[in-house]
């Protein structure tokens, strides 16, 4: 019989997969692997995820990897941007283009006009291989040559055409430009059309994020067609039942630690694949936050509680003093608390080291 998960017992082993049940050891490379990247709309929101997870963290070892180009920010999975390994981009970015293709013909064909495609590509590769400029800037010079045409449907049709990648000095830590974007030609080493098997996606996913169904992979990726790919592997997997019902597949020594095991505080960043990465978020919600509202697109940052969303954090600086506050979804028992103080005030270290004075201040549980 296909032994049933509770809730519980998928968020401990979610978070043991996703190096938040205690900080690991692994280097950021190695990590953003493991992880298949990491969200990057937000610039900083690598540097809070990979301080969550592992030891010894600090915002020069990540930006130096982006400066070498170990490292590189594109957009891939659901067509948002994401920091990859050069290796990991280039490969599930060819798996993803069909998706990101898809994209553009429902949000900004209509936007284009009745220009000619292949013309604005050739224009528009033309002006990013003679320097790195923002989106703003290619619009702008792209609608010179093709006025009817809306400049942001334009620089979308490049994006989901080409790899496009934020360059430094932006999108490091402490940057707060408009992102420089040059093409993945002039930026990573050729081959840049190598995509990752099916098969080997979907074990790297179910070794990051399992146990899953199908449709979570599927909504972590947009791929289409992942149920052959899973049956094809069901030999070498091992599946359970969701509460829910539905299958959910795993690697056979994945960790899936008991449902009782302590989970600490974590300050994660606004946009999380831990969260995202799932069409059944309820591993990771409390029950009757369901009822109350989606915190996962409250747009504001989490604070993770005994593993579940539980609040949403906040940093001000004044003068000399930074501030974070923490607003609770539900009644903090005291001990939570403490360890939100304790857990907080690193984390705001962290993000502010150059203040005079730190606060960690928690307000009254609301939403």
């Amino acid at each position: 019989m296909t032994q049933a998960l509770t809730d519980r017992q998928l968020n401990r082993a979610t978070l043991a997969r996703q190096l938040l049940l205690e900080r690991s050891d692994m280097g950021i490379t190695e990590t953003i692997a493991w992880l298949l990247g990491m969200q990057a709309q937000q610039t900083h929101d690598p540097y809070i995820g990979l301080w969550s997870r592992l030891n010894g963290f600090t915002h020069e070892g990540l930006t130096a990897l982006i400066v070498d180009r170990t490292l590189a920010r594109a957009t891939t999975m659901r067509g948002t941007l994401h920091l990859h390994t050069a290796d990991d981009l280039i490969g599930i970015r060819a798996l993803v283009q069909p998706f990101l293709r898809s994209v553009w013909q429902s949000n900004f064909r209509k936007r284009f006009g009745d220009n000619d495609e292949a013309q604005v590509l050739e224009l528009a590769r033309a002006l990013l291989d003679a320097e790195p400029m923002t989106a703003g800037q290619l619009g702008k010079r792209l609608a010179e040559r093709f006025p009817t045409a809306e400049p942001l449907a334009m620089t979308m049709l490049l994006q989901t055409s080409d790899a496009l990648i934020q360059i430094p000095p932006t999108r490091i830590w402490g940057s707060g430009h408009a992102p420089l974007l040059t093409r993945i030609d002039n930026w990573l080493p050729a081959p840049h059309e190598r995509p990752i098997a099916r098969e080997t996606l979907v074990r790297r996913y179910l070794a990051a994020y399992g146990p899953a169904s199908v449709a979570d992979m599927q909504s972590w990726s947009r791929l289409t067609k992942l149920s052959e790919v899973f049956e094809a592997l069901r030999p070498e997997l091992v599946s359970f039942i969701a509460p829910d019902g539905r299958e959910l597949f795993d690697l056979p020594g994945a960790p899936r630690p008991d449902a009782d095991t302590p989970a600490p505080i974590r300050f994660m960043p606004l946009f999380e694949n831990a969260f995202l990465g799932y069409d059944n978020r309820r591993r990771v919600l409390a029950e009757d936050d369901e009822k109350r509202g989606d915190f996962l697109h409250d747009a504001r940052p989490s604070v993770l509680v005994d593993g579940i969303i539980s609040a949403a954090w906040a940093i001000a600086r004044k003068k000399g003093a930074a501030v974070l506050t923490v607003t609770p979804y539900h009644k903090l028992g005291k001990q939570d608390a403490t360890e939100i103080e304790r857990e907080g005030l690193k984390f705001l270290h962290f993000m502010e080291g150059t203040a005079q004075r730190f606060d960690v201040q928690i307000v009254e549980a609301g939403v």
